[in-house]
């Protein structure tokens, strides 16, 4: 693993575990996710990422503030106008979006694991988020994904 990846999505969780309103976080479990191996030496550090769950085959119970983020970051992306659009400010606006997820925070207990576990993919993403075609669709996909999980 890269050596700066593993110390890059610790401090990645521990910003998320701060940021998500004032109640206790098990830093312990999230610490076991980041730092459990991938099954084979060739996974990519996506694969390492944990995988999001339902509740008993239910979609989790997200609170007001996270969906309206989600369905923001999906408007921004959407109106983005790859010809005329400049990739800097849709990453600023989309990574805003994005931390005021995380200040609005008040989801609790294994919704609020398996919303970190949703959103920690879109962190990546957007870390190196340059407005590609690739990158947008990519990302468009992971949100889109949202209302699979979370309601």
């Amino acid at each position: 693993m890269n050596r700066f990846l593993l110390p890059l999505l610790l401090l990645a969780m521990a910003a998320l575990n701060s940021s998500c309103g004032e109640h206790s976080h098990d830093a312990a479990a999230h610490a076991d996710h980041a730092t459990t191996p991938p099954d084979n030496a060739t996974a990519t550090a996506h694969d390492a990422l944990p995988a999001v769950t339902l509740d008993n085959g239910q979609r989790w119970k997200a609170n007001p503030e996270t969906t309206s983020g989600i369905a923001n970051m999906v408007g921004i992306l959407n109106a983005f106008e790859p010809a005329s659009g400049d990739p800097k400010a849709l990453k600023t606006a989309l990574e805003e979006e994005f931390g005021l997820i995380f200040e609005r925070c008040t989801m609790e207990g294994e919704a609020h694991n398996q919303l970190h576990n949703y959103l920690l993919p879109i962190h990546q993403a957007l870390r190196d988020f340059e407005g590609s075609d690739a990158q947008r669709a990519a990302l468009g996909a992971q949100l889109a994904a949202y209302g699979n999980y979370f309601e």
